[in-house]
């Protein structure tokens, strides 16, 4: 090659180098309107996470009226296992998503590559490992959770399909939070939504066609989620993306796995800290209540359910923030990351608001689709008049430990996570179920979301405050 062609090479790489960077500095995470942009991001996740948690919710109300109010009290009991399995693949798939999405805002689509292609390795490795551990222990599992004898088979029907197929559900996570991480939101909910809308025609086929009972819902729950993987695999080979499956890159990567672990760390308290709080809820009623115990766990079963499906815009709006803070701080616009928690927190703030003035005056209508039972409808009834007092505050309980988590800052993504739940919530649930009563179990949670919106709101507020301030000063 003559040193003219080399020069002509070398010219053209740098011209292709430069577009490619043009291309980065002006792509729409980092220029366009941030309240708009926030919304287009969210409008999808929360669609595909409606329609996923529907699922949830028509499946609780096809084992309540196909099986009946012990069938959904044995899922209930059982879902804190099934919401700790939830947790790791959430720890490992956010984890990997916070890295993933700052290097793909700094460009370096080669580190993310390896990133992706360790995470899905990783995650399936792990599942194997806690398929294991449940299906060995799940009875002693069952005895931990103080769940009531006539709960038990019904659970154990429950959670051994789920436990089975576990390494087919993390990996599924870590492929969906890529889509989420790279800004295909779209692709993300076509997931979730295949995995919903399968689910709930499978229920109905399961339990009232063939009649399966309970291993029906859970085999239900298997075979949709892995169509979904698998379309989710398919799309990622055959569509244009900015991240990229690799055998070869399928490997243990100490460094990175420990990196998204411990960014992953907050999801995982958060996750296992419905769990925590279920279990503990369970607890606290088998011991103030054991005449109503059964009744009260089957009420609160049906009112988390419901509380789930309600929750869920709040959690994709999170998502689509943490994405959209991510993606610029990695690229240093942080003016436009201060500015998207205060949309996020305003905008998740006034939604449950809405949500609140309706769970609380008239939360029947809802509860009257799982069943007929007026005990269970009432026991329901009452949990939701009292525990929806402290909604309004889950914009600044859900985005401000969102913010650290995105912006790589663990450790303080991990205090404030497990703040609500490991520092108020048992010592709150003791003191108020032992002074009084089940009315005390459900009153620690306006409580609790009071205190801890206020404590992470100050927080929060100082840091942004003083990252803004050094932005403005260089």
């Amino acid at each position: 090659m003559s040193n003219t062609e080399a020069l002509s090479s070398d010219d053209a790489q740098f011209e292709d180098d430069r577009r490619d960077k043009s291309n980065h500095q002006s792509h729409e995470m980092l220029t366009a309107p941030v309240f708009g942009l926030f919304l287009r991001m969210a409008a999808p996740i929360i669609i595909g996470l409606l329609v996923n948690g529907l699922y949830n919710f028509v499946d609780a109300i096809f084992i309540a009226r196909a099986v009946g109010t012990h069938a959904i009290g044995g899922v209930t009991a059982v879902f804190p296992l099934h919401m700790i399995l939830i947790s790791v693949s959430g720890m490992m798939a956010g984890g990997m998503a916070s890295i993933l999405s700052r290097k793909l805002g700094a460009g370096d689509s080669e580190l993310a590559n390896t990133i992706f292609s360790s995470a899905v390795f990783l995650a399936f490795i792990v599942g194997v490992v806690f398929a294991v551990l449940v299906l060995i222990f799940k009875t002693s599992i069952f005895n931990l959770l103080a769940m009531p004898l006539a709960l038990q088979p019904f659970a154990d029907q429950y959670i051994t399909p789920i436990a089975l197929f576990t390494a087919v559900s993390f990996v599924s996570g870590v492929v969906s939070d890529a889509f989420r991480a790279e800004g295909k939101s779209m692709q993300m909910m076509k997931m979730l939504a295949i995995a919903s809308l399968l689910n709930i025609f499978l229920d109905w086929l399961f339990l009232f066609v063939f009649d399966w009972g309970v291993p029906g819902a859970a085999w239900a729950t298997v075979i949709s989620m892995m169509v979904s993987l698998i379309y989710g695999a398919y799309v990622l080979k055959v569509s244009d993306h900015l991240i990229k499956f690799e055998w070869s890159k399928c490997r243990f990567e100490p460094q990175l796995h420990r990196e998204a672990l411990s960014l992953g760390v907050p999801v995982f308290l958060s996750y296992t800290g419905y769990a925590v709080m279920l279990s503990a809820v369970n607890f606290a009623i088998v011991s103030v209540a054991t005449t109503d115990a059964e009744i009260l766990i089957s009420g609160n079963g049906i009112f988390n359910r419901t509380f789930m499906l309600i929750f869920l815009p709040v959690l994709g709006m999170m998502i689509a923030f943490q994405t959209f803070a991510g993606f610029n701080y990695g690229a240093k616009k942080y003016h436009r990351v201060a500015e998207v928690l205060k949309v996020s927190i305003l905008t998740s703030g006034i939604y449950a608001i809405l949500w609140s003035v309706l769970m609380i005056l008239k939360p029947q209508w809802l509860f009257m689709l799982f069943t007929s039972d007026q005990a269970l409808i009432s026991a329901a009834s009452e949990i939701s008049s009292i525990a929806f007092i402290g909604f309004f505050t889950v914009g600044v309980g859900m985005m401000c430990p969102a913010l650290f988590q995105a912006l790589g800052y663990a450790k303080p993504a991990a205090l404030l996570n497990a703040f609500r739940t490991y520092v108020l919530l048992l010592p709150m649930l003791w003191l108020l179920a032992t002074q009084y009563g089940v009315m005390g179990i459900w009153w620690t949670f306006p409580v609790i979301d009071l205190l801890a919106s206020i404590i992470i709101g100050i927080y929060t507020y100082f840091f942004v405050k003083k990252m803004t301030a050094k932005v403005a000063a260089q």
